[in-house]
């Protein structure tokens, strides 16, 4: 800029401020042409593009630039351009650069996201003068896009068929909300014969599994995972407002205390699809010990705690069974759980060994009445009459198996007031042992709601049902809250039909 002195001040001002238009002309046009040479991160994404993992996971609330990182480094991939400046040097790890031609993908939910979200973000940052063509589907959503150096992008969806998924190589992956595991699975392995990177960004509203399979499993080395909250994008690494804070609170404050939790903070508290939400591992997860009859440990309240077996058996699958005792506030604690394969007199041994071993002061026993009732093959006995066979005489009642009644009421036992501190008048009242039914706990925070009743767009309407599929602890969990147990029925004496019956070990 270049201003002639010898002007009057007024006349000079006006001068600067033409020119400035100028400039800020001529930096729009090539931000519509280039906008990748003029992006800046924000700090969170700046750490992302500087991790040395093959895999980089952003888990965050919503509108932290999640989508515009993943545009970013695709398109560095894809050209080899790598961006840099003065007072933060270059901002790629080496360890996550690539040399085209490369071939990427972009993995997402449906169609409509693509089009809603990433590709106006895209084409926002992407050097169009780089594209040699742009191929779509006969809808018109984004399918391919090729580079005149070479690199290809493909584009695709959950919807797709898994085929889509396992047809092919890549040398980077980026992953933007949340997929299914089958599909995850299919692009890490096509990941493998390149040596390629995976970029992960989501909001954890669906697929639970991510957490356990990928996010807990963050080690530095593979894995890095990045955790944002929306209000880490309110100014760039160069200080430049990018969202305001003020409108971010206003924004919070319109949403529910679970929204908020997952929507601006990234929480894994998934909103969609999963049935038990008001599951939480920091409330309903304890350190509790069982006081058997006679021991030296005292239950809380001076009396040993009944307990209930509940048995899901499965001629394809594990059985599984769990053990809870209920106290004299008619908590629930599922104390032990028992998943095993074998035969059903294998599976009696082992619960009576297991009731035995933890000295269990056993009042009742459930099993799954359509298994129950399924006619053994060799005996032409039920399952529940098999299992009441010596030497291991294990008997039981049929559970209620009504199953949305059932996930009502496992919601009103696990329901508490997150709002509110917790107390004896707003506590759950059922808790689950942290170290000794793992497997019980992973199938009830994965048991999912069935997507839609029908095939078709048009009769996608949600199920209230679960998918079958990871139920099994989830089932017994049903059948005991269904059951009503209550310490004064189970300890103090219960009717006689439901009285457990003298078991041989």
């Amino acid at each position: 800029m270049s201003l002639n002195v010898d002007l009057p001040l007024e006349q000079q001002h006006i001068g600067f401020l033409r020119e400035f238009d100028e400039l800020e002309r001529e930096e729009s046009r090539r931000k519509k042409t280039d906008g990748f040479a003029y992006f800046v991160p924000n700090q969170k994404q700046l750490d992302s593009f500087r991790s040395d993992c093959p895999t980089v996971i952003i888990v965050a609330g919503n509108r932290i630039g999640k989508t515009t990182s993943g545009c970013i480094e695709l398109i560095s991939h894809c050209l080899g351009r790598y961006l840099s400046c003065s007072c933060h040097g270059e901002w790629m790890s080496t360890k996550r650069r690539l040399r085209p031609p490369i071939r990427a993908v972009i993995v997402t939910t449906e169609y409509p996201i693509i089009e809603r979200a990433i590709e106006p973000t895209l084409m926002m940052y992407l050097p169009l003068s780089e594209v040699e063509g742009i191929k779509r589907t006969p809808q018109g959503y984004l399918r391919r896009i090729h580079f005149k150096n070479g690199s290809t992008v493909d584009v695709l969806t959950n919807e797709m068929d898994q085929l889509a998924f396992e047809s092919a190589n890549w040398d980077f992956a980026w992953i933007d909300e949340p997929t299914q595991k089958s599909k995850y699975e299919a692009i890490t392995r096509g990941l493998l014969d390149r040596g390629g990177l995976a970029r992960i960004t989501f909001t954890p509203l669906i697929e639970p599994w991510m957490k356990e399979d990928l996010v807990d499993k963050e080690d530095g080395k593979w894995i890095e995972v990045i955790r944002a909250v929306t209000y880490d994008n309110t100014r760039d690494i160069h200080g430049k407002t990018i969202l305001s804070g003020e409108l971010i609170q206003r924004w919070e404050a319109s949403l529910d205390i679970d929204a908020k939790r997952t929507r601006v903070y990234g929480d894994f508290f998934h909103i969609r699809g999963v049935v038990y939400k008001e599951y939480s591992p920091f409330i309903h997860e304890r350190d509790f010990i069982y006081a058997p009859p006679g021991s030296t440990t005292q239950s809380p309240y001076g009396y040993p705690d009944p307990v209930v077996c509940v048995l899901d058996p499965h001629s394809r699958n594990p059985h599984h069974a769990i053990w809870a005792f209920i106290d004299r506030m008619d908590n629930l604690f599922i104390d032990r759980e028992l998943v095993m394969e074998g035969t059903l007199r294998d599976l009696a041994k082992m619960i009576l060994l297991t009731e035995q071993k933890a000295g269990y002061k056993m009042k009742r026993r459930l099993i799954d009445p359509n298994f129950g009732r399924t006619p053994v093959i060799t005996t032409g006995r039920t399952v529940i009459d098999e299992l009441a066979q010596p030497p291991f005489v294990v008997r039981f009642g049929e559970a209620n198996d009504d199953k949305q009644a059932g996930i009502l009421k496992v919601k009103e036992y696990l329901h508490f007031d997150s709002t509110q501190p917790l107390s004896l008048t707003n506590s759950p009242k059922l808790f689950f042992s942290k170290d000794r039914v793992a497997k019980t706990i992973h199938s009830i925070r994965h048991y999912q709601f069935s997507e839609w009743k029908g095939r078709t767009k048009d009769e996608r309407d949600p199920k209230e049902e679960g998918k079958d599929k990871d139920t099994h602890g989830s089932d017994v969990i049903r059948y005991l809250c269904m059951s009503n147990p209550t310490f004064s029925r189970l300890h103090d004496g219960i009717n006689k039909q439901e009285e457990l019956s003298e078991v041989a070990y």
